[in-house]
């Protein structure tokens, strides 16, 4: 994005410390990397090398308002049910910067008094790449504000999974993992029944990164609690000030395209885990012991509805409470609910599932797993050695496991690869949020290592399943997380949700949550279809699942969950009209395959995520930047779910270009193909609306595919056919994982015109394949594998598709005005 050159400065400043020559303090700092680091006045300016600003250092000022400030402040928090509520301490005012000095690749900077209160340490670990750590000058400077100027243009997407925002400019923003709660509230204050209602910004994984339309990414790499304030009214409007603690190092991470700054932060923080295959075939959730997991596991296959994953989280038991079915507490098989686990793996593999369990930290009191940790010294402990209780989850006293621990934590690996042996294929690695602040672990304070714990909770599951060789490829999924998360977990997904359309917590916060896992490096995705909790709300209609599951089928993981009331809430069996719809979406999804596998290579590559954010591919159009309830799949299908509940359609945003609406099946219809517009989507209970932008190529398998774990006769696996939409109007290209086909759209006319398109298969006319024709009818062309596909209209050529690789037979359905 074009943005003015970086701005003369003219201000004058009081001259303090060395480095400062003249009426006006004014000196580069060297570093390499492709940034400008300039000191004019008082104010300090970071610049990429084509002179866009882009931090805009404020001038000096006495406190707060400065450019750079500092104060002796500590955080305490109170915890409850996974909820922190944090109080400043602070023993003096802020002190704000005056003038800058020169150091060599450092700069002071000083008050009025030519105190130093902070020291900026800049490198450029690689190119695009600038590293600044925030140094105290004093002891005392325990916090550090770091603030810039905003310009109308400004906005910001990312810090991982928050529920209400995707741009957070007007938003102050912390960082701090917890419980999302139950609900939000409006703003970040803590009032009421706060440790059971989330505030706008609690997160179960808020990593401290942002995505700025300046075309730079910037991270807080801290330990700590972070807050971002973004042209936040109510505080600091037209500046952005992010406060941390002393020794953070800030990465800014240039483009200046989005997707080159996703790329270099990636490289830096990790990449997005890609996972096993399996991930990508529609999860079902089934519960309440042996013969109801074969019940259902049969009925899917009976109804041939594609699944490849079954996940039952109460293997170690559980039972109602009223009309809520709460899970036993243990880390061990339940031999009532589950006698023969052992077989019933057997019979799930047999039938073509991965089988996946659950798991969390807690040691409850009274449990078998308390027996085996408690006595050995293995639960996290208060500063007078006590063990560390408090009321959990499930509301009885528990403990949580001392991950810090190496004994600990091989007791845990162990625990997981004994429900390996007998036959488990993954599980749900639930929680890691509940780490007290004033706990003490084995590896350091729970002040220094609460965000740390769930990244540990899932290096934890990474060692048991690693550490197993016997061929299967197995996985595991998570909800919380800190930098480090991305490279761990295989799959990530948003959290407990409210079975319902709650703008705060129910079924429009799936996307906002996803795409700002994106930014942060989450790729693989998905959620509860349809909701979990139903606490404070009504169970999950049968509306509510037919929207839910429809966003489900274009999530890189589509996944079922009983939810909190499994006899209340709409399931897939609830009537004949769910089993069907359920069976179509399923079978999308699973045809889809390719193309998720094909994005999470992408993402593992160059940090790219499956769902992107409309700002990661339009960042010119300030009109995407606020978009809470429209995703990108890749680069070129938009899905735009009804979110209202008893809406039949609804407005969609289409950027720039030409679009079409999707249809399974035949050519899909063009909707629009000059400026952006807002376009008018109906959309009945059983359908969602979905549009792809021209030069779109999407492959998938065709029809018949029920699974990807363990294919059978009786339940077949994936094929090497391939059905592959292609949508003329623009170039485009799409690349399968692992060197599989890839596509190549050319578009050299347009296709206006309604007359036939007549096609060509390496400039000669199409061969015979096998008993029909390759042009089996309209746009639809059946070809025998790779080449070089020409499609002419009127004698002049309109687009050729290149395919390139071995699949045994391409289904070309070709998508034009």
């Amino acid at each position: 994005m074009s943005r003015a050159s970086l701005p003369r400065l003219s201000l004058l400043a009081a001259l303090f410390g060395a480095g400062c020559t003249g009426p006006e303090t004014r000196f580069t700092v060297p570093v390499d990397g492709g940034f400008q680091v300039e000191v004019v006045g008082s104010r300090l300016t970071v610049a990429a090398a084509d002179g866009r600003v882009l931090l805009d250092g404020l001038e000096g000022a006495a406190g707060l308002d400065a450019g750079l400030a500092v104060r002796d402040v500590t955080t305490r928090f109170e915890m409850q049910f996974g909820s922190f509520k944090p109080t400043d301490e602070a023993a003096g005012p802020w002190r704000g910067h005056a003038t800058w000095a020169d150091r060599g690749d450092a700069v002071e900077a000083l008050d009025a008094d030519g105190d130093v209160l902070a020291r900026l340490r800049f490198s450029s670990p690689a190119e695009g790449h600038l590293a600044v750590v925030l140094e105290p000058g004093t002891p005392e400077a325990r916090r550090v504000s770091w603030a810039f100027a905003c310009d109308a243009d400004d906005h910001f997407i990312g810090f991982g999974a928050q529920a209400l925002d995707v741009d957070h400019r007007g938003q102050t923003v912390p960082t701090f993992v917890q419980e999302n709660g139950i609900g939000k509230i409006e703003d970040n204050s803590y009032e009421g029944i706060w440790y059971v209602v989330g505030r706008r910004h609690s997160s179960h994984l808020p990593i401290p990164t942002y995505l700025s339309r300046r075309g730079y990414m910037l991270s807080a790499e801290t330990p700590y609690r972070s807050v971002f304030e973004l042209c936040d009214p109510t505080a600091s409007p037209d500046r952005a000030r992010i406060q941390v603690e002393a020794n953070t190092t800030v990465n800014v991470f240039d483009g200046p395209t989005p997707g080159a700054a996703l790329e270099k932060s990636s490289a830096h923080h990790g990449r997005p885990r890609r996972p096993p295959r399996v991930v990508f075939a529609p999860w079902f959730d089934a519960i309440m012991g042996s013969d109801e997991v074969r019940r259902v596991a049969a009925k899917l296959r009976a109804e041939q509805i594609p699944a490849g994953t079954m996940w039952t989280e109460d293997w170690r038991g559980g039972a109602f409470t009223n009309d809520n079915y709460e899970l036993d507490e243990e880390w061990t098989v339940d031999r009532d609910l589950y006698p023969d686990f052992e077989a019933l793996a057997d019979d799930l593999h047999a039938a073509g599932f991965h089988f996946l369990v659950y798991f969390n930290p807690f040691i409850y009191e009274g449990s078998r797993a308390w027996s085996e940790v408690q006595s050995r010294g293995w639960l996290v402990r208060r500063e007078d050695g006590t063990d560390y209780t408090f009321t959990g989850a499930a509301f009885d006293e528990t403990g949580l496991l001392d991950l810090f621990d190496p004994e600990a934590r091989a007791w845990a690996v162990g625990k997981m690869r004994d429900v390996i042996a007998l036959g488990a294929d993954g599980w749900m690695n639930d929680f890691a949020e509940w780490l007290p602040t004033d706990a003490v672990t084995a590896g350091g304070s729970g002040a220094d290592l609460h965000n740390e714990y769930p990244v540990v909770w899932q290096q934890v599951a990474r060692e048991a399943i690693d550490g197993v060789d016997d061929g299967v490829e197995r996985f595991f999924f998570g909800r919380s997380g800190w930098f480090g998360t991305p490279a761990l977990a295989d799959v990530i997904w948003a959290g407990d949700q409210r079975t319902g359309f709650q703008p705060d917590d129910g079924l429009p916060t799936i996307l906002p949550i996803g795409i700002g896992l994106g930014v942060v490096g989450v790729s693989t995705y998905g959620h509860d279809i349809a909701g979990y909790n139903a606490s404070t709300n009504a169970p999950a209609t049968k509306e509510l699942f037919f929207r839910w599951l429809q966003l489900g089928a274009w999530s890189p993981v589509m996944r079922t969950h009983h939810g909190l009331q499994p006899e209340l809430n709409w399931t897939w069996e609830s009537d004949d009209e769910t089993v069907q719809v359920v069976k179509r979406y399923a079978e999308l999804h699973m045809a889809l395959v390719p193309t998720w596998e094909g994005l999470a290579a992408q993402a593992s590559a160059t940090g790219m995520p499956i769902w992107r954010g409309l700002p990661l591919l339009f960042p010119e159009d300030a009109a995407v930047w606020g978009l809470t309830d429209q995703v990108m799949v890749g680069d070129h299908i938009l899905v735009a779910p009804i979110q209202i509940e008893g809406a039949l359609s609804r407005d969609v945003y289409l950027p720039a270009g030409r679009w079409y609406r999707w249809t399974e099946g035949d050519a899909a219809e063009v909707v629009r193909g000059v400026g952006a517009e807002t376009v008018m989507a109906s959309a009945p209970q059983d359908e969602i609306p979905v549009f792809v932008r021209a030069g779109g190529v999407v492959p998938m398998f065709p029809p018949g595919v029920q699974t990807l774990s363990r294919p059978s006769p009786e339940v077949p696996g994936p094929v090497d056919d391939r059905v592959v939409h292609v949508f003329l109007g623009a170039d485009g290209a799409f690349a399968e994982a692992d060197g599989g086909a890839s596509y190549r759209l050319r578009h050299l006319a347009d296709a206006s015109s309604s007359a036939a398109l007549s096609f060509e298969l390496e400039g000669a006319s199409l061969p015979s394949c096998g008993d029909a024709p390759c042009v089996a009818e309209g746009d639809t062309i059946r070809l025998p594998g790779a080449g070089v596909l020409s499609m002419r209209q009127g004698g002049s050529e309109v687009a050729t598709l290149t395919v390139v690789g071995a699949p045994a037979s391409v289904t070309v359905v070709v998508h034009r005005p």
